[in-house]
């Protein structure tokens, strides 16, 4: 079985204390996919074996098991020119060689040599990238995050390819230590090993911002001057073995350990409390946009109240028109001057038509047009701007990831398509005719009512006036009611042109002009009722809307809001977390 190096006193407490802190942020992140909170729990659980990892990746080609074998001086690892590291072998130091590997629970295979070095160490060598063995290259690229400090081995024949610098910028991505090895060298004269070199450094810098240290070896020169009194001839070798000796003696690996972990960490922490931030920053844009349309609800309810008391004080000056013109035309007509004269009442009728009606039933159609054109055409702008809206709210949903709550958002595109369809559906009623045909039949029948109201005010005044002249017609069918109290007892004294009739004359027309603006004032008000209606009935239509649709979709953007700024708030506790951690162990 693996045995994990002793860790005792203040080393095993932080070592303790970070364990706990990877898991806690792993689960912290639940809306981060399984991906990196399982990375997170692999870097814990690799704490408990405390070994400082050097892992060696690069392509199948680049000789990795080859350097391994001449890094711990002696060919223990299977070598050849086809793929044939198919496990990650694990390679810790122990006083005495085990040759025969151990598969452990993890899949690496453990193999022990004290050609490591240094206890506490452990050098891994993982299948090639770019084999052709899938598998083997997913196998290689996924152990990256639990190493400590990466060797990455480039052939010097094909230097720098496009699989050398994704996955160098994969290490980089978990804030990996790297050494670039270019392998190989022996096959190239001095002059191109400087080429090399110069096209590796300028590829790093450009392309990944990296400037790691370069070393340039033979691996099968340096595997082939062990044993021999020829350091020269080791490949450079040795220099990577100086460095390496002097980075374990730097801090003791455990320290080394502790702290590239909390880089792992902390760089995936940094990466997500990125992610969440923006989409925090869209969830609230979301809220904004459908407080928005929410908002939008409420500025055209004012509008429709606007248009209303324009169409009603419009509607009241036509009317006031109409009343001051057939007050008027009573005092006009109903004079003891024209009492001497026959009346004829078809003309009286016209009379009437033309001085007091005349053109105000155009007028107040034009007023009461007006209005409903206005709410008609402010209408279909506003669904209009609220399908744009929310379109482009859907939009934006739609290209969120998968990540904060997509289960939600997946919601809220269904409510949006939704309130989308209802918003279309209220647009072709506007622009169908339907709404417009609604409007005008509550108009008409004012209309409607305003004809009959001045037909008979016209045929009250015509009968009062006949009545004047010829007193029998005060009793029948055809008696005026205006006109029946003042003369059923006074029609003979106004035949002689006395006071009584005078007073009867002058009781008539207050009772006609009386009856005349009660009709005036009912009309006003049946107009007003007929305004007030509509906009209720428009002002409900936009209440409904809103509390039906955009409420809902407003109350879980605003959950979701709640919650992006809560796991803010955890993540931001954790990045604290981690500066203090880092703050005591390098305090050791």
């Amino acid at each position: 079985m693996f045995n994990a190096p002793v860790i005792e006193g203040p080393v095993a407490a932080l070592r303790e204390k970070e364990i706990e802190l990877l898991n806690d942020i792993a689960t912290a992140l639940t809306e981060a996919g399984d991906e990196d909170r399982q990375k997170l729990r692999d870097v814990a659980r690799d704490l408990s074996d405390m070994f400082f990892m050097v892992t060696v990746i690069g392509e199948f080609n680049a000789g990795k098991s080859t350097f391994v074998n001449a890094l711990i001086g002696e060919k223990l690892l299977p070598m050849g020119i086809t793929p044939t590291t198919e496990y990650i072998e694990l390679i810790r130091y122990h006083d005495t060689p085990v040759r025969t590997p151990l598969l452990r629970e993890d899949g690496l295979r453990e193999w022990k040599h004290p050609g490591i070095g240094v206890q506490g160490v452990a050098i891994v060598d993982t299948p090639g990238t770019g084999s052709i063995f899938q598998k083997h290259e997913r196998t290689a690229t996924a152990f990256l995050h639990r190493s400590d400090l990466v060797i990455f081995l480039i052939s010097a024949k094909q230097a720098f390819a496009e699989a050398d610098r994704l996955y160098l910028e994969l290490a980089k991505k978990y804030g990996k230590k790297i050494i670039l090895e270019v392998n190989q060298v022996d096959l190239l004269n001095p002059a191109e090993q400087q080429e090399v070199r110069r096209f590796i450094e300028t590829q790093a810098q450009q392309t990944l911002d990296l400037d790691p240290l370069i070393f340039m070896v033979s691996a099968r020169d340096g595997l082939n001057a062990l044993g021999t009194d020829n350091p020269a001839g080791d490949g450079g070798m040795g220099a990577i073995r100086a460095h390496l000796t002097g980075v374990y003696q730097s801090a003791p690996p455990a320290r080394q350990k502790l702290l590239a972990q909390l880089d792992t960490a902390g760089r995936i922490l940094q990466r997500h409390m990125e992610d969440v931030r923006q989409k925090g920053e869209t969830v609230t844009l979301d809220v904004t946009r459908v407080r928005d349309v929410q908002q939008e609800l409420v500025r055209q309810s004012l509008g429709l109240e606007t248009q209303m008391k324009q169409a009603g004080t419009s509607v009241d000056l036509v009317l006031e028109g109409v009343r001051q013109r057939g007050l008027q035309f009573i005092d006009s007509r109903l004079t003891l001057r024209n009492l001497r004269q026959t009346t004829d009442r078809q003309k009286l009728q016209e009379d009437f038509q033309e001085m007091v009606i005349g053109r105000s039933l155009r007028e107040i159609n034009e007023s009461t047009g007006q209005y409903i054109n206005a709410v008609v055409d402010q209408s279909r702008l506003y669904w209009r701007s609220v399908i744009d809206r929310l379109n482009q709210l859907k939009g934006l949903m739609e290209q969120e990831p998968a990540g904060l709550d997509a289960g939600m958002y997946a919601e809220q595109r269904a409510s949006l398509e939704e309130a989308i369809r209802m918003a279309e559906s209220e647009l072709k009623t506007y622009s169908g005719g339907k709404v417009i045909a609604e409007m005008k039949e509550l108009f008409d029948s004012n209309v409607n009512g305003f004809q009959l109201s001045a037909a008979v005010s016209a045929g009250g005044l015509v009968t009062a006036l006949i009545a004047f002249l010829t007193p029998g017609s005060l009793i029948g069918v055809g008696a005026a009611p205006l006109a029946l109290p003042a003369f059923i007892a006074g029609a003979a004294l106004f035949a002689v042109g006395s006071v009584p009739a005078y007073r009867y004359w002058r009781r008539i027309t207050r009772e006609a002009k009386l009856a005349f603006n009660e009709r005036v004032d009912a009309l006003i008000a049946n107009y007003h009722q007929a305004l007030d209606e509509l906009t209720k009935k428009e002002r409900n239509r936009l209440t409904q809307y809103g509390n039906q649709i955009l409420t809902p979709i407003f109350s879980r953007l605003e959950v979701l809001a709640k919650r992006s700024s809560d796991l803010q708030t955890q993540l931001q506790r954790h990045q604290k977390d981690i500066a203090d951690l880092r703050g005591r162990i390098e305090a050791l």
